[in-house]
């Protein structure tokens, strides 16, 4: 069988029960636990329950710290800088919006600073607690050395994503992208499947272009997405992520691991009504899926609309897994003295 399927309420409970067995509190697990089964359903597997082994080996090593406290270092009305402690990213990261939120509610603009967190999962999903209460939300972080600067060969950036959400009349606008052609995460995802990438997304450890996902795990290189632009979005996401909160920018000593995080939420109406925008928003979406398409092109899509798409398949026909991601996770659950029986139950 070259994969298995689970509903999301299924796959929750197998999350949660890997996390408590790792001694993560129960309020912590199932937070952890829904993020990475939101992001399966979302569709970006790479962010989803295969990154559980990452995380429980993090916990183990001291990495992760599933008791750490937040802590809010100093913040003014519109600013605030958190110091996670190595708490799970997504915690600290959703602690770090709603903050945000809650000052742009206040105060119409706001931007927070997140130091010392662990990996925060698909920004996406906290781009959208801005949108979802009528506001912009904006978010990047720094990551771990994969990815080389445009022109060199070196290992020197994490693939340092952007996430963008808006309100409109419908679904939210969503956009939610690394800087790199493919998260590392799909890398991981097409290695478990056993499948080739495309060509352009890495580099083999002797520096030439490969399609095989395990040549980056051997040694290789991510290249950054559209050459030198994608390049200056890196730096951008470093400087933010890393340098201005104080996390440390990827390839210098002060980085150690984790994500370094800058996120920023608007209060639209501090300068149109929200109803403008909504509509403005909608109209424009209208304009630009009714044109003309290119070859080959079934429907042109606004960002955002795969993901809520996958959402509703998934939840229908359920989340699909190869069957080496869920050996990997019945594997881990076991080592933690919870069987595969348990863990399905």
């Amino acid at each position: 069988m070259s994969e298995l399927r689970f509903t999301s309420a299924q796959l929750t409970r197998c999350a949660t029960r890997i996390l408590a067995a790792a001694r993560v509190p129960p309020d912590v697990a199932r937070q952890v636990a829904g993020s990475l089964v939101g992001a399966n359903l979302a569709g970006h597997d790479s962010h989803g329950v295969i990154r559980l082994l990452q995380y429980v080996r993090a916990v183990e090593k001291g990495e992760i710290d599933p008791h750490a406290e937040i802590e809010v270092v100093h913040e003014s009305a519109t600013t605030a800088l958190l110091d996670a402690h190595w708490a799970f990213g997504q915690v600290a990261a959703r602690r770090a919006m709603e903050l945000a939120i809650a000052k742009a509610e206040a105060h119409d603009l706001a931007a927070v600073g997140l130091r010392n967190s662990a990996h925060i999962g698909r920004l996406g999903e906290y781009a959208l607690l801005a949108a979802e209460r009528g506001l912009i939300g904006f978010l990047t972080c720094n990551a771990s050395q994969f990815v080389a600067p445009f022109g060199g060969l070196d290992r020197v950036f994490g693939t340092n994503p952007f996430a963008y959400a808006f309100p409109t009349g419908g679904q939210p606008l969503l956009v939610d992208f690394a800087t790199t052609p493919a998260a590392e995460g799909k890398l991981r995802v097409a290695l478990a499947k056993g499948q080739p990438i495309p060509e352009g997304w890495i580099l083999d450890r002797n520096r030439q272009p490969t399609t095989n996902p395990a040549d980056f795990y051997d040694g290789g290189v991510i290249l950054p997405l559209g050459g030198y632009k994608g390049y200056g979005l890196l730096l951008v996401a470093d400087l933010l992520g890393g340098a201005l909160t104080g996390h440390g920018c990827t390839a210098l000593p002060e980085h150690t691991t984790g994500n370094g995080v800058f996120l920023m939420a608007i209060r639209v109406e501090a300068f149109l009504p929200l109803a403008e925008l909504t509509d403005t928003a909608d109209r424009l979406f209208a304009l630009v899926k009714s044109g003309s398409r290119a070859p080959g092109c079934e429907e042109i899509l606004i960002p955002g609309e795969p993901e809520f798409r996958a959402q509703a398949q998934r939840e229908r026909e359920g989340i699909a897994l190869p069957a080496e991601t869920w050996r990997g996770l019945a594997a881990l659950a076991a080592e933690h003295g919870v069987s595969e029986e348990e863990l399905l139950a």
